[in-house]
């Protein structure tokens, strides 16, 4: 009785320590955190479109405030993601 328990706990941590190390991956594409409202939301209650000019401004203003190249990569990193996605979203409703 004793090693199963065992085995039962060391299941759940191991278990629960791979999902909590996913998690963060998986949330990055299903929430957005809305800066004007102060709360996170569904990624599926937006609009890529939306999205993608939302990032486009901020990449403009992070230049014209001359931010830091890492940050100005991370917008345009978030851009081409954005337009790949509106791609393959434009190429699977083609083949519908």
């Amino acid at each position: 009785m004793r090693s199963k328990t065992k085995t039962l706990l060391l299941g759940g941590l191991l278990a629960g320590s791979l999902v909590t190390s996913a998690l963060p991956v998986m949330a990055r594409d299903f929430w957005h955190w809305q800066e004007r409202d102060h709360r996170w939301e569904r990624r599926a209650e937006r609009s890529e479109d939306r999205d993608l000019a939302e990032a486009r401004r901020q990449l403009e203003y992070d230049r014209s405030h001359h931010a830091d190249r890492r940050r100005i990569a991370e917008h345009e990193g978030r851009i081409r993601d954005l337009e790949r996605d509106l791609k393959a979203d434009l190429r699977e409703h083609d083949r519908d």
